[in-house]
């Protein structure tokens, strides 16, 4: 009898035995899963997708919350009812450090650039140190009037998802980025347009482009340096090249000075830049417009079309005018550039900074770079 209960009691102490060893190895893996699963490395496309993602779904909760809540300049944000919505995508002490502030001056009514650009697709990089992530980006300049901004990020995995942890943000204005012939055209071939690299401005360190989208083609020349919207028409280097193939054409055969004249004359008359000049005004952009933002964008895009076209004239006047005569337009399109350049600010100013005051800037810019164009084909082309 004895002999049996030990049997039994011998039996039960084995199977406690191999459920307890059971135990251990599942929960041994399942350790071993979590903590591969927190270490895993990301791609470059996955990181981009983590932060687009977590940015979207932040500033689409803060704009639910405004409207839900009727949150302006008068009636401020109370954070407490929009935390909740933003916790999914930021770390509790992003939430309360940065989008608290952020929440205090989201609902403006103003076109502030609060949201950073989520198209990485510029100078992106990242390095992950477990379930950590650093990510840089920079958001190109969008509009004639602003500057590109470099950006830093910080992801941290909570709970099984990467959250912002910190972001911070730094204007491009006094850099030095150098920015490639290729990020150039990247940063233009957006929005359904295509840009096509017409050539490089040493003297601005800028690079010009025409630019097609359905609205039609125009020019813009984009800096190396910070990404900025520039004008190219005082290019001295532009000037330098005009001056040597003149030289060189002085001193041709009158066969091969027949042959270039005829080329560069082709389409390039008075009465053609007239044509020209009276087509363009019909693709100019004027809507019933429900934003400043809405405005800016149509004026920029009267003005880069009108400037462009500006260019264009003046090269064909380059071949035109004589030298001397090209020289004295030289010295007056720079005075008209100060001259309009000074008049949009003086509106910017007359409208005290605020989101109009880009407005009209703007729309001083096309509205004289248009007269110019038409100064110019009236007054010297032939």
């Amino acid at each position: 009898m004895s002999y049996k209960l030990g049997a039994l009691l011998l039996s039960v102490l084995f199977l406690l035995s191999a459920c307890s060893d059971s135990g251990a190895s599942d929960k041994d893996q399942e350790k071993q899963a979590v903590k591969k699963a927190s270490v895993a490395k990301m791609t470059e496309q996955e990181v981009k997708s983590a932060l687009k993602n977590d940015i979207d779904a932040i500033f689409n909760a803060f704009d639910k919350a405004g409207t839900e809540n009727g949150w302006s300049t008068a009636n401020k944000a109370d954070f407490s009812k929009l935390r909740p919505s933003v916790l999914p995508y930021a770390t509790e002490t992003f939430a309360e450090q940065t989008l608290k502030d952020l929440a205090g001056k989201y609902y403006c009514e103003c076109d502030a650039p609060f949201q950073p650009g989520t198209d990485f697709d510029v100078r992106f990089t990242y390095k992950q140190n477990k379930n950590k992530i650093e990510a840089s980006s920079i958001d190109p300049a969008t509009e004639l009037n602003n500057m590109g901004t470099s950006w830093t990020f910080e992801l941290v995995k909570e709970d099984g998802d990467w959250k912002i942890n910190k972001w911070d943000s730094k204007s491009l204005q006094g850099d030095e980025i150098k920015l490639t012939k290729e990020e150039a055209k990247t940063i233009l071939s957006r929005n359904g347009e295509t840009a096509e690299f017409v050539k490089s401005y040493e003297s601005k360190a800028a690079y010009l482009f025409n630019v097609k989208s359905s609205h039609g083609e125009r020019q813009a020349a984009i800096s190396s340096k910070d990404t900025s919207l520039v004008s190219d028409n005082e290019n001295e280097t532009e000037a330098a090249e005009q001056e040597t193939a003149q030289k060189t054409a002085e001193t041709a055969s009158p066969d091969t000075v027949d042959t270039q004249s005829s080329g560069q004359t082709t389409g390039s008359t008075k009465t053609d830049y007239v044509a020209k000049l009276s087509a363009a005004e019909k693709k100019e952009k004027h809507n019933d417009y429900q934003s400043d933002y809405q405005m800016i964008e149509d004026y920029g895009y009267n003005y880069q079309m009108w400037d462009g076209l500006l260019n264009e004239i003046y090269g064909v006047l380059q071949n035109q005018l004589s030298a001397s005569d090209m020289v004295a337009l030289k010295g007056k399109q720079r005075q008209w550039i100060k001259d309009r350049d000074a008049a949009a600010q003086k509106r910017y100013d007359e409208e005290g900074g605020g989101s109009l005051s880009r407005v009209v800037q703007t729309e001083e810019l096309a509205k004289q770079t248009k007269e110019r164009c038409y100064e110019l084909v009236n007054t010297y082309m032939k």
